[in-house]
């Protein structure tokens, strides 16, 4: 069985279910098409604007990838110039130093959100990034596990986009939770097609960090309140790089979506649809199971014939989800249960990451002893980030 010592040392591979492409502006356009172009523009014009010491840092944090592995680069060095950052050799070599098995591997931010908007550049960023992380990808599938981005803006649309990546053999998509997709619920028998089409391809859902963009009505709401709003990031921090307010609601979106999935009878419909939320905490999962199987008791007579088992059960079937490595997940474990849902992210080579994740989630769920730690660092992951025949 596989497990991690209570050091934080792994004794065998690990499963990261959170890591990401991170180009530097000269490899911007390779990933991101025309709006990569942007990217690098709109980066030369912010270093012309920056006091000289934070224009130096900032070019350090978007420096071309280095090729030298060992603890110092692959754990410490953020941002494009990590090994691995932006080249498929080396992000085998860094998954090799790391101990991992096998990644999902996700865009940067900005390419997400471009490519999940209704702008110009959305579809045609969308089908370059996908195109670049299935040629990625293709050195070794089963590691390297790329992300593709669905637009679901339209829903015929995000399934002929699916059909195209998985033809070109993508296992992996992330959607946003933000929207309605096609302009109404996820859960509606319309969107049987795409559930049903991944499913049978055994592929996996994500929702992640940045797709809850515009869920709420008003972005207003931290107006006002100075230390609750996003300041201008440092690209040399080491620590989440967004606002107190954004940290503490960004999970808002996809508790609504799992709430539409679960009670919408989609995974009753489709009960091997494999279905994560990433870098999107982990205090929310048990307390929404919780309480929707409260509300399939108030409205019992509603769920029949539509559900067969209590949302909580799917929930546990179904859904993954990353915490993050400041959350107590020993202390869910404890008063929630629902142990199989949570799973290891890296977040590398992002600053968000820390520079010891291992060690520190370790340290938090090694009271919970070996088992668990095991599931925790690999097994519970496998859900969603399974082995590819080869």
């Amino acid at each position: 069985m596989t497990t991690i010592s209570t050091s934080g040392s792994p004794r065998a591979a690990m499963l990261d279910l959170d890591s990401h492409i991170q180009p530097c502006p000269e490899t911007y356009e390779l990933v991101a098409g025309e709006i990569g172009a942007q990217y690098r523009q709109m980066f030369n014009d912010l270093l012309k604007s920056l006091p000289e010491d934070r224009a130096e840092r900032v070019k350090k944090f978007a420096a071309p990838e280095i090729q030298e592995w060992n603890d110092s680069t692959v754990w410490t060095r953020k941002g494009s110039s990590a090994p691995g950052a932006v080249t498929a050799e080396g992000r085998l070599r860094t998954l090799d130093h790391m101990g991992v098995s096998r990644s999902l591997i996700f865009s940067d931010p900005g390419v997400q959100a471009t490519a999940m908007g209704a702008g110009p550049l959305a579809l045609p960023t969308m089908r370059h990034w996908n195109d670049f992380i299935t040629e990625f990808s293709s050195l070794d599938p089963d590691r390297l596990r790329g992300v593709a981005i669905l637009n679901t803006v339209d829903h015929e649309l995000a399934l002929n986009e699916a059909k195209r990546v998985l033809g070109n053999g993508g296992r992996a998509f992330v959607l946003p939770s933000s929207i309605p997709p096609g302009h109404a619920s996820p859960a509606r028998k319309e969107m049987d097609s795409l559930w049903g089409l991944l499913e049978e391809a055994d592929a996996t859902v994500c929702l992640h960090a940045g797709g809850e963009e515009g869920f709420l009505a008003s972005q207003e709401w931290d107006d006002g309140v100075e230390h609750l709003k996003f300041d201008t990031i440092d690209y040399s921090a080491e620590g989440e790089q967004i606002s107190p307010y954004l940290f503490s609601t960004m999970s808002l979106a996809p508790q609504n979506f799992v709430t539409l999935m679960v009670l919408g009878g989609v995974f009753e419909r489709f009960p091997g649809l494999r279905f994560a939320a990433i870098e999107l905490g982990a205090h929310w999962l048990a307390p929404t199971a919780l309480h929707l199987d409260n509300v399939y008791k108030i409205f019992s007579r509603r769920f029949q014939g539509v559900l067969s088992m209590l949302p909580s059960e799917y929930i546990r079937q179904n859904i993954r989800v990353t915490p993050y490595r400041v959350e107590n997940v020993a202390d869910y474990v404890d008063r929630y249960g629902m142990a199989e849902c949570y799973c290891y992210s890296s977040d590398f080579p992002h600053p968000e990451g820390g520079n010891e994740p291992v060690k520190e989630f370790a340290s938090n769920v090694s009271r919970l002893g070996e088992a668990f730690s095991a599931a925790f660092f690999s097994e519970n992951g496998e859900w969603v980030l399974p082995q590819l025949s080869r």
